[in-house]
């Protein structure tokens, strides 16, 4: 039966290689978050479009998701840009009111503070807050399980008589 231990240890290996896509990426948004507090610079803009859009679905295991939508045009050293970026973190919120609220801030017409990437003016955020890495907790009892059934399908097993 080794055959049936090494497909153990392919699935542990697929779980582990899901937890590492996920965590690159989950670090990747993390670490432009950051940037975007620690030295992205305010410039005005001008809100065209506020809208909430949906993800996923509520018959999904993890279900619908909701983000705001926020289209802003803004200038740096005489050149203009358009941005709808309203965070670097995250994946929007479980529920369209949170994702509501937002939008509300930011009406169509309305002027609103940006943060631009000054060496690259074409990256900006409307909220430059600090971000947190509660996502990666999440990922860490699945890497737990991945590592778990990798060790079970490659370890030897006693010989019987």
């Amino acid at each position: 039966m080794p055959a049936r231990r090494y497909d153990i240890a392919i699935g542990g290996l697929v779980i582990l290689l899901a937890v590492f896509y996920f965590t690159c990426a989950a670090l990747g948004a993390f670490l432009r978050q950051s940037q975007a507090h620690a030295s992205f610079i305010p410039v005005g803009a001008m809100v065209v479009e506020a809208s909430v859009v949906s993800s996923g679905s509520a018959a999904a295991a993890h279900g619908e998701s909701f983000s705001p939508r926020i289209v802003y045009r803004y200038s740096v050293g005489g050149k203009a840009y358009q941005g709808d970026r309203y965070f670097f973190a995250g994946d929007g919120w479980r529920d369209a009111a949170s994702a509501q609220a937002v939008v509300a801030r930011f009406p169509a017409g309305s002027s609103v503070h940006v943060y631009v990437d000054k060496a690259d003016p074409a990256q900006a955020v409307i909220d430059k807050s600090k971000p947190r890495l509660g996502v990666l907790l999440y990922l860490l009892p699945i890497a737990g399980l991945g590592l778990g059934v990798l060790g079970y399908g490659l370890r030897k097993r006693k010989e019987t008589r």
